[in-house]
């Protein structure tokens, strides 16, 4: 019985995954997606450093999509809901490590060690953590970053039509067809190694919430 209900489990959480990516990729195919910032951001990835792009749970939708483009690594919580967006994003062609705040930590932090020792690396995450307070950074992956030499990049979006879902601690948006969308990449951000962690993440939290207004500011004029 106990196999049954593991194997049922196991087909449900396949159907789940390959119907969320076939959504969301029907939903970005039936928009028009204007990408702002991204010449920065490629002058970034073609240095000599290592790239950590942070951004916001309501919002992940927009960073994934773009960085489906390139070579990237994602920290992912390795929760129940995690566990479906891991499938998610390994179908997407994202290298994972499972990890946050509370569940794993360490091994995370461990697993990022030879990701940002390559110079050629991008490593993304959501920095508001697995369960909020929604748009406030965590300091734990923003400090190794830096410590590393990272470069940190926050990347949010908006769509000029959309649902919110009101009731989710992050609210979560997603895109509704026949719109457009805006997927916003900040400047590229060099932090001194010794900056102390909790200013790096209050500093990473200005810049996402930044980027995120400006990519809200553009879509409210947009239909």
């Amino acid at each position: 019985m106990k196999k049954v209900i593991e194997k049922r489990k196991s087909i449900g959480s396949w159907l789940l995954v390959h119907l969320g990516r076939w959504l969301i990729s029907v939903l970005f195919s039936l928009n028009r997606v204007i990408v702002r910032g991204e010449e920065a951001f490629k002058q970034a990835c073609a240095g000599r450093k290592p790239v950590f792009v942070g951004f916001w749970h309501g919002r992940m939708l927009y960073p994934i999509q773009y960085l489906r483009r390139y070579r990237t690594t994602a920290i992912v919580s390795p929760s129940r809901d995690g566990a479906l967006l891991i499938h998610l994003l390994s179908t997407w062609g994202f290298e994972i490590i499972p990890g946050s705040s509370g569940q794993r930590g360490r091994e995370a932090l461990r697993q990022m060690v030879p990701v940002l020792s390559d110079p050629e690396s991008i490593l993304s995450t959501a920095i508001d953590g697995p369960v909020g307070p929604a748009r406030i950074a965590k300091s734990g992956s923003l400090a190794l970053a830096v410590k590393k030499g990272a470069l940190l990049i926050p990347i949010s979006g908006s769509a000029s039509r959309h649902w919110t879902f009101w009731k989710s601690w992050d609210h979560f948006q997603l895109p509704k067809p026949f719109g457009r969308i805006v997927i916003q990449i900040g400047p590229p951000l060099e932090v001194s190694p010794d900056t102390d962690p909790e200013k790096v993440a209050e500093i990473m939290t200005h810049r996402a919430n930044e980027v995120e207004q400006q990519a809200d500011a553009l879509t409210a004029h947009m239909d």
